[in-house]
């Protein structure tokens, strides 16, 4: 006979196994990689508009190849792909597309890797290399068979977008997709305001185009967030409350190293280390220090990139490197000397370019140009999801930033907009012939989780640093518990392979941030000592 005591315990047992094993389940999103590339048999009818050509303009032009029997994509600067492009503001800066975005675009195009190479792309090890004031966070290897640990894409955002725009030209799908030179400057409804029924392109000579049998509008005009005043002109009511934003006021500056085979030679960087997708990533993690760095390798060039956020002078000439570096305070393991070592020798032996930009909106500015708050801030979420049923039309959607703009700092913004074409796929397979009432409603519910838990996480995290002007209704200390707890986290993550699991794979968007509430990991991160 179990005892009252026992049959407690082992359902106590039973309860926090169950617990563990769901919090430990992968990204229910990751699921919807199967079907990612896959066209369907029969097209939808009517054509799919794209408005805006950049990346994620592209992938949704090209997962609407797949479904619909037409697409347009509009965009000022779509006829001639290898052009500068002047309206990207990081256009010339170094990215890291994250694993979640190259396995999805391995899937819609199968020579992406060998087009991103050779234009000059680097594939490598997902491992981020971060130190945390000077303290190594662990990478997952253990997770996975040797050779099987995630890859990434490192690349400048020009190369890389010019490649995608040659790959979804070149691709069998482009035969139905037609490419308008224009600015969508608005939208119509249907009489019953369930759908919209034509956009209108201002194309470049000035003149006006109809684009009519609309079967989907995809918004893809990126941080100006345009779909919202087009719905609002056209009638749909869209209350101001949906629209949330904050100021993390970043500034951040890329020098460009070019490096020729006798300057690589002599370059002090493990090699292990040039393998990874950062060859060294400092982030500051006390608040009284506000920047960090991180230096990248790709091919024959070098990339050193610096982030502030209380609008310190970062460096602007290469002399100016070292000097800024030795200005840091908080660092609690010394920077590697072969670190400091390499930049010096990339700043003697080299004249770099320069990529700088601030991510700032000022209010006083915005209260005269925008005295509505008809803008789009810095870190911006359109909250469509919060809008009752038949408030949107059935045939709408946002995807990247245009519905979520993140903290670029993060890295996450190309893996969040392939994680909307994924949703959007998925949804498209399950649609059978024309797209039903609530396809819009769907969409972003569908998403909503991930996407609040993206906007949350990067938000409260920012309010930390002591530049960032918090949302309205909140302060800086709104988040301050998460805070220490992200720190409890970092702390144990330099130690314990699990935490340091779980955090890698949350950052990457493989797992949902529940995972952090398993028994083991939960359990784990409070008794660590905090380190920062």
């Amino acid at each position: 006979m179990w005892s009252a005591p026992s049959l407690v315990s082992a359902g106590c047992l039973a309860i926090c196994f169950a617990w563990q094993k769901f919090c430990k389940l992968p990204g229910a999103w990751l699921k919807q990689l199967d079907s990612l590339g896959r066209p369907r048999k029969y097209m939808l009818p009517g054509t799919a508009i794209v408005c805006g050509g950049s990346i994620s303009g592209i992938v949704a032009a090209r997962i609407c190849g797949d479904h619909f029997e037409r697409v347009i994509i509009v965009d000022p600067e779509i006829e001639d792909s290898e052009k500068p492009k002047t309206r990207i503001l990081q256009y010339n800066a170094g990215h890291v597309f994250l694993s979640l975005f190259v396995q999805g675009a391995r899937r819609l195009w199968p020579n992406f890797d060998s087009e991103m190479e050779a234009a000059g792309g680097r594939f490598g090890s997902a491992d981020p290399g971060i130190h945390y004031s000077g303290v190594p966070v662990l990478a997952p290897y253990q997770d996975y068979p040797a050779d099987r640990f995630p890859d990434t894409l490192i690349v400048r955002r020009s190369i890389g977008q010019k490649v995608l725009h040659r790959l979804l030209t070149q691709h069998s799908t482009s035969s139905k997709l037609a490419r308008i030179a224009g600015t969508v400057r608005g939208v119509c409804a249907s009489k019953d305001k369930t759908s919209i029924d034509s956009v209108t392109v201002r194309q470049l000579d000035g003149s006006r185009l109809s684009l009519d049998n609309v079967a989907l509008v995809i918004d893809c005009t990126g941080t100006t967030q345009a779909g919202f005043k087009w719905l609002k002109s056209a009638g749909f009511d869209l209350p101001e409350s949906i629209r949330a934003h904050y100021n993390g006021n970043i500034s951040y500056i890329t020098f460009g190293f070019t490096v020729p085979s006798e300057l690589a030679a002599k370059l002090p960087v493990p090699p292990a280390q040039l393998k990874t997708m950062t060859v060294y990533a400092y982030i500051a993690s006390d608040e009284a220090e506000s920047s960090s760095f991180a230096l990248f390798h790709s091919n024959n060039t070098m990339q050193l990139m610096f982030v502030d956020s209380i609008g310190r002078d970062l460096p602007r000439a290469a002399a100016e490197v070292i000097p800024f570096i030795a200005g840091f305070r908080g660092i609690k393991i010394p920077i590697p000397f072969w670190v400091t070592e390499t930049m010096e020798l990339l700043c003697e032996h080299g004249d770099p370019s320069l990529d700088a930009i601030k991510i700032r909106t000022s209010r006083f500015l915005l209260s005269i140009i925008c005295p509505r708050k008809d803008y789009a801030a810095a870190q911006s979420f359109v909250r469509y999801h919060t809008l009752p049923a038949g408030a949107l039309p059935a045939n709408f959607i946002a995807l990247g930033d245009a519905s979520l703009k993140l903290n670029p700092i993060h890295g996450q913004g190309f893996s969040k907009s392939m994680l909307n074409g994924m949703a959007l796929n998925s949804l498209l397979h399950a649609t059978n012939s024309g797209l039903p009432a609530d396809f819009s409603t769907r969409y972003f519910r569908n998403s909503a989780d991930t996407m609040n838990s993206l906007w949350d996480g990067t938000r409260l995290h920012d309010y930390g640093s002591p530049g960032c002007e918090p949302m309205e209704g909140e302060t800086k200390d709104t988040g301050r518990i998460m805070r220490w707890f992200e720190l409890k986290m970092i702390s144990a993550a330099v130690k314990d392979e699990e935490v340091a699991s779980a955090l890698w794979h949350v950052r990457h968007m493989f797992a949902a941030d529940r995972i952090f509430l398993a028994p083991t990991i939960l359990w784990k991160i409070l008794w660590a000592r905090s380190l920062f």
